[in-house]
C-alpha cells in the first residue's frame, strides 16, 4: 500500500464504491506516526496515510489501518489516529483539512466488534438515553477474505489479485490484467497464504520478462507449470514407493512357501508377476500389467 496506485484504488474501491475519486498523482504520502500526550508524550503509528492535494494544499488526509486482530475497543483506536493527526493541525497555521480512516481486516474471521463510539459504550454500559450528549464516531471495517464479487470487480489495481485470490483461490478471472508492481504483489502473496511459490516464480519470471510488463496469465502458466511438475514427480515416486513395497510382499510370501523359482520368475517377467499378484489377492496388480 505504500505505491499510490494500490493505495488510491483500496480507498476508492471501499470508500468510494469503485468511484474515481481519488487520483493517485494527486496524493502524496503523509506521516504515519502521530503523538498523544498521558503523563509522557507517546507515538503511534498508523500502516498506510496520504494527503489529497489540490494546488499544493492538503484538503484531505486517508489512513489505512491493516489488523490481523480486530479487539472490541478498533473504533478508539481508529479515532486516536484521527485525532492524532487534528493534533497536528492545532497550531500548524495551514488550512484545516478532514481525515478518513478505515480498517482492512486480515483474519479471514467475520466480527462483531462495535461498529460505532455508540455501540461500545452501549455494550460497556452506558445509559441509552446519554449518548445524545455524546458525539458519536463510525468503524468501517473491510475484511479482506470475505468480500463480495461485486466489491472485488471494483479493484483495479494489484489488490484485485489479492482480493480474488482471498476469496476465490486462484487468479483466474484477472488473467488478462497486467501485473505492475510484481516483487510487493509477491512478497504479500507470501506473507498472507506462508507459500514461497509465489515469489520464487517471481524472481524467475522478472528476469526472463526484463522489465517488459508481465501478465497475469503469464505468472498463472508459470505457476501451474511448476505445480504439474511437482505433482508428476511426487507421483512417480510414490509409484515406484507402492511397486516396490508390492514387489516384496509377493516375494515374502513365495520365498516363505519355499517356491523360490516363482520368486526369481516375478523379478524378471511382468506377465509372472501380474499372475502372481492375482493368486496372492495383492491389491493394485493392474498396474503392473
Amino acid at each position: 500500500m505504500s505505491y499510490a496506485d494500490v493505495f488510491a484504488d483500496c480507498i476508492n474501491t471501499l470508500v468510494y464504491g469503485g468511484e474515481r475519486k481519488l487520483n493517485p498523482e494527486d496524493t502524496q504520502p503523509a506521516p504515519t506516526e502521530s503523538f498523544y500526550k498521558t503523563e509522557k508524550v507517546h507515538n503511534q503509528f498508523c500502516d498506510a496515510s496520504r494527503y489529497l492535494t489540490e494546488k499544493g494544499t492538503i484538503v484531505l488526509q486517508y489512513i489505512i489501518e491493516n489488523e490481523t486482530e480486530l479487539g472490541e475497543r478498533q473504533v478508539l483506536r481508529k479515532m486516536s489516529y484521527q485525532g492524532g493527526a487534528y493534533r497536528q493541525q492545532m497550531e500548524s497555521g495551514t488550512p484545516i483539512y478532514g481525515v478518513i480512516a478505515v480498517v482492512i481486516d486480515w483474519t479471514g474471521k467475520t466480527s462483531r466488534i462495535p461498529q460505532s463510539l455508540h455501540a461500545l459504550l452501549l455494550r460497556n454500559g452506558m445509559p441509552p438515553e446519554k449518548l445524545k450528549e455524546i458525539d458519536d464516531s463510525k468503524l468501517a471495517v473491510y475484511h479482506m477474505n470475505n468480500l463480495p464479487l461485486e466489491t472485488r470487480s471494483r479493484f483495479i489495481s494489484d489488490m484485485g489479485f489479492v482480493a480474488d485470490y482471498l476469496n476465490e483461490g486462484n487468479f483466474e478471472r484477472r488473467g488478462g490484467q497486467n501485473i505492475v508492481h510484481m516483487e510487493a504483489l509477491c512478497d504479500m502473496m507470501e506473507a498472507i497464504t506462508g507459500d514461497t511459490r509465489f515469489t520464487e516464480q517471481a524472481n524467475k519470471l522478472l528476469a526472463k520478462k526484463k522489465g517488459n510488463k508481465i501478465m497475469m496469465c503469464e505468472y498463472i502458466n508459470q505457476l501451474e507449470a511448476r505445480g504439474e511438475a511437482r505433482g508428476e514427480a511426487r507421483g512417480e515416486a510414490r509409484g515406484e514407493a507402492k511397486g516396490e513395497a508390492k514387489l516384496t510382499s509377493l516375494l515374502e510370501k513365495l520365498y516363505n512357501l519355499g517356491r523360490r523359482e516363482d520368486a526369481e520368475l516375478a523379478v524378471r517377467d511382468l506377465d509372472a508377476r501380474a499372475r502372481l499378484y492375482r493368486e496372492f489377492s495383492i491389491p493394485g496388480y493392474r498396474y503392473e500389467q
